[in-house]
């Protein structure tokens, strides 16, 4: 069953810019949320590191 999840995302791309961003995505768990953010923004050349902590970063909407 896919879940709703709110996404809180930093990325720094290779210049040292920062990006904080929020995503909605549809997931079967929290896991899943995570590495469909990080997939969407390592696909930009200039990402350097997408953070994202599981436990504060993602929330479940009902």
């Amino acid at each position: 069953m896919l879940h709703t999840y709110k996404v809180l995302a930093l990325i720094i791309y290779r210049d040292e810019r920062k990006l904080v961003t929020t995503n909605m995505v549809r997931a079967k768990d929290k896991k899943d949320a995570k590495k469909q953010i990080e997939k969407k923004y390592y696909k930009l050349p200039e990402t350097s590191e997408v953070i994202i902590y599981e436990e504060t970063d993602i929330i479940q909407l009902v």
